[in-house]
């Protein structure tokens, strides 16, 4: 009689546990898909690649510098889902209905977001507000045919993944470091070299970790990527070695930051490896994109000990 009445009470107890589970579980899925399409996701990715970047040239680091670096990463990722729009219909459908109908809109507060960030740099020290430009000025030389009769920046492969690196590096290192007017010969610039040739190589492996997970719409697009050229499993051993290099510079770096760097290749590794096969879209961005957040978070608790 006992284990009759237990039973019952025990599956629908079970049951509302699980479908308070997948409740939480679908909700927590849709924020953090909102915060992947809306780029507010890879805005967060700028502040704390920027909050690294000042731990590692050994720099307090300013939270109106990381801001301003939040500000013109989700203001130039948002205008390049407009522009790529048409070909990411297809592979990247929550992007495109996301955009869909807020077109406008996106562009507007996108282009406040901008012109926000250099204002908060400039306002600290001028100098430093021109490299918030070349992001912009990186997108439009690359879509722009400069010389007659030569191919655009666009149409040369490994192109894209160079500009995208190039640009994150030159904001969240030398921002930082001409901020703070430590700029200077000696020790220092080696540092800025070791912390810029850093965060150069570890954009770099992300972006074409983009380009393995859009492999197949690219191949429909004719869009010619380093995965379309020379295919997933030479692409993943590609980017094997160009994490290696990194194990290079930490001789440069000291203490936590040293700890730190030495980390971020190890996890460089794992997801290089992890994501040579296709897995979910979400799950890149949380493992790529969030390993700067969790970097951060990391540091931050190892300090207060």
């Amino acid at each position: 009689m006992t284990k009759f009445t237990v039973d019952p009470i025990s599956e629908i107890f079970k049951n509302i546990f699980m479908q308070l589970i997948n409740d939480i579980s679908r909700f927590i899925r849709g924020l953090l898909s909102f915060l992947s399409v809306s780029s507010l996701f890879i805005g967060g990715t700028g502040f704390f690649k920027a909050y690294i970047s000042y731990l590692l040239l050994g720099i307090d680091p300013s939270i109106s510098v990381c801001f301003a670096i939040f500000l013109v990463s989700f203001s130039v990722y948002t205008l390049d889902k407009i522009a790529d729009m048409d070909k990411d219909a297809a592979h990247m459908p929550a992007r495109t209905g996301f955009l869909k109908g807020r077109k406008k809109l996106a562009i507007a507060y996108s282009t406040i977001a901008y012109l926000l960030s250099i204002i908060i740099i400039f306002i600290g020290w001028p100098i430093s507000s021109s490299i918030l430009l070349i992001p912009m000025a990186a997108n439009m030389i690359y879509g722009t045919r400069l010389i007659p009769g030569i191919p655009r920046l666009k149409d040369i492969p490994v192109m894209k993944n160079a500009i995208v690196a190039f640009s994150w590096a030159m904001v969240t290192i030398l921002i930082p470091a001409t901020y703070q007017s430590q700029l200077q010969s000696g020790l220092f610039s080696y540092l800025v070299f070791a912390a810029f040739y850093f965060m150069f190589i570890k954009t770099f492996i992300d972006t074409v970790l983009y380009d393995m997970r859009d492999e197949t719409g690219d191949r429909i697009n004719n869009v010619l990527t380093i995965p379309v050229l020379i295919g997933s499993r030479n692409t993943t051993k590609v980017l094997l070695l160009l994490n290696s290099t990194l194990i290079f510079i930490l001789p440069w770096f000291e203490g936590l930051s040293r700890l730190l760097v030495l980390a971020l290749i190890i996890y460089g590794f794992a997801y290089i490896l992890y994501f040579n096969e296709h897995r979910d879209p979400l799950a890149l961005d949380l493992c790529v994109e969030g390993e700067w957040m969790l970097a951060t978070l990391l540091l931050i608790s190892l300090n207060a000990m």
